[in-house]
């Protein structure tokens, strides 16, 4: 009788190294058009590696996590984009390794494993080429998990150095992030919590607490001269709170979500099943099945709420779609997933349910290599007739973005006629001694191109979201700055798209008391957005 031969663990785990090492390493091959939010991840990093310190020289409503790995990149690399992409290889290189580690605490079969892998990179690492805040807090927090369910179930002399490590990047969760931080540190505590219920024991919660507080205090402690209460939002006054309850029952309940209630009925009903079969004593005897339950239904608890506090990008939270997976399948014990024709229909499935982002990229090389054009005729009716081209608003067409000449911006498109501003600023500017610069737009890698110093103070914010970051305060204070002309250049970007980001306040005492001197397109997609450099009068 034929025998199926069966899939290998030094075989599986060669391809689970083969994919992560693609998947990390593909952002260092390719030249991306600039991004939204790019101009404050290297800001941040661009400061700290210039020696400015959080708080003490620029104030921002989060904590500096998100931008330690960043700035350390720009001190081996220097202070480019091309940095920023490393610095993103390392984190998603971070991150699987802490769902590789989360899935061997929980002893999930190592076919399954790697199906997983691969599920998660396909969905959460191949879309995040840059890092960002809303990626990095939960990298940390991913990080921070692995090490507490290895304190849970791993036992040992030093095991306790796991929950004190769990305890230090569940705190550096927090501080890149409140929201999903603060989600990260309620998983943590009810997991140990529960596992002091099961084993009747407290040393695990102590050894974690003492961890997290001590690192708190450590890195906060030193803050509190530099108005941290001021800057830190935590809800208060001037920030605005983002916690709502009927934002979060519309975000569960509306088609959107769908997905995820899909995801919580089918474990819901596992639960049912196990509890049918075996009751509750059966399942607390379990006690990794138990856990690995509660942490996949807290995943997603945790994206139900942080949808709404964390809503840009969309994307941000996509992680859970291989936690989900891996949990599903690995109900299922009667099938051998070791046989290579069961790991390969699994493997095709995985990558036709997750098509549509590696589609976006796949169908642009299809064209020009056949040559198919799809051909716009509003003489017939089609998906892509439904709407005329003149009422479709402005351009998204990236066809004029060209590779930059400038060393801090390489790695990038940015429109050519953004190009053509900056030079204009470099020969302007370049080389001015004790140049006083306001920069509020995105190009903030102008303080590297021209030569200037950021500006510095603790009340000085790092980026000039209104509301967010920047507020009446700093409002009046740049005003009055500019009635006095303490700056030689400002530089403002208009974005009518967005809700009053640049706070319109500010340019209209920048049109009483400065001159217009330049005017060029932002690198912003749709392109109706623009920057504007408005000068001293003579």
């Amino acid at each position: 009788m034929f025998k199926h031969p069966y899939l290998k663990n030094r075989e599986l785990n060669i391809l689970e190294i083969l994919v992560a090492l693609i998947f990390c390493c593909i952002p260092l091959f390719i030249t991306f058009p600039y991004k939204i939010n790019l101009y404050l991840a290297w800001d941040g990093a661009y400061r700290m590696y210039s020696g400015q310190f959080p708080y003490r020289d620029f104030g921002m409503p989060l904590g500096y996590g998100f931008w330690i790995i960043p700035s350390l990149f720009f001190k081996i690399f220097g202070p480019f984009m091309s940095s920023l992409i490393k610095a993103q290889v390392l984190l998603n290189a971070i991150s699987i390794a802490a769902v590789v580690s989360i899935m061997k605490t929980f002893k999930v079969s190592t076919p399954i494993r790697i199906l997983g892998i691969i599920f998660f990179c396909l969905s959460y690492v191949f879309v995040n080429f840059w890092p960002w805040y809303n990626h990095t807090v939960f990298v940390y927090e991913l990080v921070g998990l692995a090490f507490l369910v290895r304190g849970i179930f791993l036992k040992g002399k030093y095991s306790w150095l796991n929950l004190v490590i769990a305890g230090i990047f569940i705190f550096f969760s927090l501080f890149t992030k409140q929201d999903i931080g603060g989600l990260g540190l309620i998983i943590s505590l009810t997991l140990l919590v529960i596992n002091n219920l099961v084993e009747k024991e407290f040393k695990t919660t102590l050894f974690f607490l003492l961890s997290f507080i001590a690192t708190s205090v450590l890195v906060i402690a030193p803050l509190l001269s530099y108005e941290f209460s001021y800057w830190f939002n935590y809800g208060q006054l001037p920030h605005t709170s983002r916690i709502a309850l009927f934002d979060y029952l519309d975000d569960t309940f509306n088609e959107g979500a769908l997905i995820l209630r899909v995801y919580l009925a089918a474990i819901i009903i596992a639960l049912l099943y196990k509890l049918n079969k075996g009751g509750v004593k059966s399942m607390i005897a379990d006690k990794r099945q138990l856990f690995f339950t509660l942490f996949t239904l807290a995943l997603i608890l945790q994206v139900l709420l942080a949808q709404v506090t964390t809503y840009i990008p969309a994307n941000a939270h996509y992680y859970y779609h291989s936690f989900f997976f891996v949990f599903i399948v690995s109900q299922i014990p009667q099938i051998e997933f070791r046989k290579p024709w069961v790991f390969g229909v699994l493997l095709v499935l995985i990558i036709f349910l997750w098509s549509h982002d590696y589609w976006r990229y796949g169908k642009r090389i299809m064209q020009k290599v056949f040559g198919i054009e799809q051909e716009v005729n509003y003489n017939y009716v089609s998906k892509r007739t439904w709407k005329l081209k003149e009422f479709e608003g402005p351009s998204t067409d990236r066809s004029d973005w060209q590779p930059t000449p400038f060393r801090s911006l390489d790695n990038v498109y940015l429109p050519k006629e953004t190009i053509e501003g900056i030079k204009r600023l470099k020969s302007k500017w370049t080389g001015k001694e004790d140049l006083n610069v306001l920069n509020m737009s995105e190009l903030t890698q102008l303080a590297y191109e021209i030569g200037y110093i950021p500006q510095a103070g603790s009340n000085q914010p790092l980026w000039f979201h209104r509301n967010v970051a920047f507020f009446q305060r700093e409002v009046d204070m740049i005003c009055d700055k500019i009635v006095s002309k303490e700056y030689d250049l400002v530089l403002f970007e208009v974005i009518p798209m967005l809700n009053r980001f640049y706070p319109p306040s500010v340019r209209e005492c920048l049109q009483q008391y400065y001159k217009l001197d330049d005017k060029f397109l932002a690198p912003r997609i749709p392109e109706n957005a623009y920057i504007e450099a408005y000068v001293k009068p003579q």
